[in-house]
């Protein structure tokens, strides 16, 4: 086995890795793997963030440079502002992974305006911005970038009681097109990942119960819950000179649900 070449083509040496919403299940699991392939973390993380000393605690093995930045993602001013004092700080971006996202489980006629605001601020307009500020950087510097956006296989199969929710992870899938369309040709790789049903904090409450996890398996080929691990292959990927010519693109992991 050539291990120089793997290297070369997946290891991210050196390469600074921004993350949005890194303290969760999903975005440990990919914080972790960036650094372990080379890269220096630096997330962005809510005020107080419970789940913070955990994170520095997950990544400290890696001996990789960990960074933290306070931001309220519902907040574009507190975006741009935290954006800011990075490159204040001297940080240089080199790849970004907008993993952070809220949930909320409702019927169509009941959905309140607290919710839409909550979930657009969040899932779709905190990645419009956070894409915005990380893009001018690194135009800016004339470096190349990767930007990795994490949408939902709900984007493509629309489910109930969360008609909120996929709206949202389809401006995320559209927005990654419509990046890319405008940056490829600058050296700016926008690319995104459709999770399917992943076992987290967020959705362990739907994990316990049996009913729904006998509909679910019904409906996954994979007849499993998909883990945070599960998507560790494709953040390497597209955030390494292996996607180099992958533009545009929104990789599927799902276990086959999407398919079926």
């Amino acid at each position: 086995m050539d291990v120089s070449f793997l290297t070369n083509l997946f290891g991210l040496q050196g390469r600074n890795a921004i993350i949005t919403g890194a303290t969760g299940g999903l975005g440990s699991a990919i914080a972790l793997a960036l650094a372990k392939a080379g890269a220096n973390i630096v997330f962005i993380e809510a005020p107080n963030d419970p789940n913070s000393n955990a994170l520095h605690d997950l990544l400290a093995p890696t001996e990789r440079e960990i960074t933290s930045f306070n931001c309220d993602l519902a907040s574009s001013q507190s975006i741009r502002e935290c954006y800011a004092r990075m490159w204040a700080e001297g940080i240089v971006p080199d790849i970004l992974v907008n993993v952070a996202g809220v949930m909320a489980r409702n019927q169509c006629e009941n959905a309140t305006d607290e919710e839409i605001d909550f979930l657009m601020a969040v899932n779709q307009r905190a990645v419009y911005v956070s894409m915005q500020e990380f893009g001018r950087k690194v135009l800016g510097l004339g470096r190349k970038g990767k930007i990795i956006n994490i949408a939902s296989v709900t984007a493509f199969q629309a489910n109930i009681n969360t008609s909120v929710y996929g709206m949202t992870k389809g401006a995320v899938v559209q927005m990654t097109k419509s990046f890319s369309n405008e940056w490829a040709g600058r050296g700016i790789n926008v690319n995104a990942i459709a999770p399917g049903f992943m076992r987290t904090n967020m959705t362990e409450v739907y994990a316990r119960d049996e009913e729904y996890t006998r509909y679910l398996m019904q409906r996954v080929p994979a007849a499993r819950w998909g883990m945070p691990e599960d998507l560790v292959g494709a953040a390497i990927y597209l955030a390494s000179a292996a996607s180099d010519f992958t533009n545009g693109v929104t990789l599927i992991v799902d276990g086959g649900f999407v398919g079926k």
